[in-house]
């Protein structure tokens, strides 16, 4: 298992005080899942369902490459601090799972589906969560920020 650092110099951090946290979030959105530590492969996952379901809801999340990694995700919400979150998803995976869901011919259809109730609750659960997936995040990088960037 490979490990992938980011690197924030002194002079990135002066001109931006969030320099470290792009660099985390580019880390989390660019680098390929193998690519990863195990610590950073929960990051990775929380990032991309976080992103997905606030782009597109739980069917978006099903329907792209981040759905294929639905239980590793859930187990990536519990071990990152967001347990109410990975009640949600395992909430839409087991609706997911219930029945047979071909993918979209097209952005119509994806459309037509989205405005569907399939997941409209779950959706919204996911929005009241006590605590946003960023604050997970941004607490999950203070806490373990060596394990992502290296400062020069």
């Amino acid at each position: 298992m490979t490990s992938n650092l980011v690197y924030v110099s002194k002079a990135d951090l002066a001109a931006n005080p969030r320099a470290d946290w792009n660099a985390f979030i580019h880390l989390l959105a660019m680098s390929d899942y193998s690519e990863l530590a195990l610590r950073q492969r929960a990051a990775h996952l929380v990032f991309w369902y976080e992103s997905e379901v606030q782009n597109g809801g739980h069917l978006q999340f099903f329907t792209n490459q981040s759905g294929a990694r639905a239980e590793e995700t859930v187990s990536a919400l519990e071990a990152i601090g967001a347990p109410a979150h990975a009640v949600v998803l395992t909430r839409a995976l087991a609706r997911w799972q219930a029945c047979e869901h071909l993918p979209p011919a097209d952005s119509e259809e994806f459309v037509a589906r989205a405005l569907e109730p399939e997941f409209v609750e779950l959706d919204s659960a996911f929005h009241n969560c006590e605590m946003t997936l960023i604050t997970v995040l941004q607490r999950h990088l203070a806490q373990f920020e060596a394990e992502y960037i290296v400062r020069e």
